[in-house]
């Protein structure tokens, strides 16, 4: 896998392409935040986390055939104060809303997507304590 990164400049602005021509926006955080242009390099790493964890539930509920309406991730990252400002926590909160998901389900695609399928997870989870939960609502 590869990636690239160009400097926009002034300031922190860089431009990412991934490997299947993908582009992204990063920035720093540390100045207005009207005038970034993008997500922290340590944003995007939640990012990446909730996306591979998220992608893992829909695609194993899909696999179990289960009615999706919608799923939201929040997820709440704790970080050390001295540098590097390393994730010390994250918590991730799953909200689906489904008619025909049991909890159950549920809980064994969350425990799937962590312990088999995420490989973000998977290279942060030595380093970080990763938590989960779960709201889980049958909406018609």
């Amino acid at each position: 896998m590869k990636a690239q990164l160009r400097w926009l400049g002034p300031d922190m602005q860089l431009e990412g392409t991934t490997e299947s021509g993908q582009i992204v926006k990063l920035d720093s955080t540390t100045k207005d935040k009207a005038a970034t242009i993008g997500a922290s390099p340590v944003e995007m790493v939640l990012q990446a986390l909730g996306g591979c964890t998220a992608m893992d539930v829909v695609s194993i509920l899909q696999k179990m055939r289960r009615t999706i309406k919608a799923l939201t991730l929040e997820i709440d990252a704790k970080r050390r104060e001295e540098y590097p400002r390393i994730f010390t926590h994250i918590h991730i909160l799953y909200k689906l809303a489904s008619p025909d998901t049991a909890e159950h389900e549920l809980e064994r695609a969350i425990k799937l997507s962590e312990e088999k399928y995420c490989s973000v997870s998977g290279m942060l989870r030595p380093a970080v304590k990763i938590t989960t939960s779960y709201e889980l609502r049958h909406d018609e």
